[in-house]
């Protein structure tokens, strides 16, 4: 607080005669104490929340959750939009196991992932994928103003681009959210559209692509091939390891006949052949896309991944290692699975129950924490330096 300054008054008394003058008297100002800063009142705190979020696409409402993380009133935090694995997958990204492997529990995978980085200090927003809905018992929601089997014969994979992009511009439009701070997080297929993702939306700050494929389908359903017939071999299932090794390899070689133009437009694993086509041209731009960022890249693979062997990861480390547009950074975590989570046992003939971890691995987000945090944190400087 500022004081104004108060002039000091001084009377001088005359005398008559040869008295001389008497001294001048002063009025004696009381010393001011030294001002103090006064600090601005505290803004209230609000606690972590999850809030439903829907968006429309063209014909379909795709529902939502927004986890936002414990902020103070009128703070707008930065955001993680997840993008969905294969298959009809709910919000929650619900996993039972891998390719070969059943854990005996399931692990709503994007939820826990969502619920602890809202723990520190993001808001993850995670959506009903347009395969998921009440039409196939996936979830309650998935409203479209057509029959899904109408849909499902013309349905691309673009689609799930314009999906997560389309979720993007609803979580960004919240107060809550600071629109310079915004990432895309994919897992499995998702992470192999994140390159594509970031290519189309130039002011997303980065992507996490969590299990992603390098190749395409065609090279992964062989490698899945060979690893479910590994799998079920060793456990005691020759029968079983035979039937669905030479199911997979058969889709594999109708993916390839796609590929030369020469199927015949059966569905494929019960997808229709549209849907494959359009995965497998977008897989094919992925690694082109992601070497001409400008903006960086964590990709993650597992030691124990099943689905997307360890191999793709390495295919993805020495393909970006030629980049010099962005900081990227590319990790085959030690025991890590295709649902993120851990387990223990390194000898994978021996597993128990439990070895098998039960939520994601510390290491997985420790990874996914450091990234996001190196980022947001270099956008927030830039915003402030302008």
């Amino acid at each position: 607080m500022r004081l104004a300054s108060l002039p000091l008054a001084v009377f001088l008394l005359g005398a008559c005669g040869s008295a001389p003058p008497a001294a001048p008297r002063a009025n004696v100002v009381p010393k001011a104490a030294p001002a103090q800063d006064v600090a601005a009142p505290a803004r209230p705190r609000l606690p972590k929340e999850e809030v439903a979020v829907s968006f429309d696409r063209g014909l379909w409402r795709l529902e939502g959750t927004l986890t936002l993380p414990a902020r103070e009133e009128g703070e707008r935090v930065p955001a993680v939009v997840i993008v969905h694995g294969s298959g009809p997958m709910s919000r929650d990204g619900v996993m039972r196991g891998q390719i070969g492997l059943g854990f005996g529990f399931q692990i709503p995978v994007y939820q826990r992932l969502a619920d602890a980085l809202a723990d520190r200090g993001y808001a993850v927003y995670r959506y009903d994928k347009r395969t998921c809905g009440a039409f196939n018992d996936c979830a309650d929601g998935g409203f479209s103003s057509v029959p899904y089997t109408l849909l499902e014969v013309e349905f691309a994979t673009t689609e799930y681009v314009l999906d997560a992009e389309a979720a993007l511009d609803a979580v960004a439009e919240r107060p809550e959210i600071d629109p310079d701070r915004l990432f895309f997080a994919g897992h499995s297929e998702g992470g192999e559209l994140v390159p594509v993702l970031l290519s189309d939306r130039p002011r997303v700050r980065g992507g996490v692509m969590l299990a992603p494929p390098f190749h395409t389908m065609t090279v992964v359903l062989e490698q899945q091939s060979e690893r479910v017939r590994w799998s079920f071999t060793m456990a005691g299932q020759p029968e079983r390891a035979d039937a669905e090794s030479r199911e997979l390899l058969a889709a594999a070689q109708a993916l390839r006949q796609i590929e030369r133009g020469t199927h015949l437009g059966a569905p494929i694993l019960g997808q229709p052949p549209g849907l494959w086509e359009s995965w497998i041209e977008l897989a094919r731009r992925a690694p082109d896309l992601a070497r001409k960022l400008d903006r960086p890249l964590l990709v993650l693979g597992g030691s124990y991944d099943y689905n997307v062997a360890p191999s793709e990861i390495e295919s993805w480390a020495k393909w970006l290692d030629g980049s010099s547009r962005a900081p990227h950074r590319v990790r085959v975590l030690d025991c890590v699975t295709h649902a993120l989570n851990c387990i223990t046992q390194p000898d994978a003939t021996r597993i128990k129950p439990d070895d098998i971890g039960r939520d994601i691995s510390p290491e997985v987000l420790a990874e996914v924490s450091r990234f996001l945090d190196t980022h947001a944190a270099r956008a927030k400087l830039t915003e402030v330096q302008r």
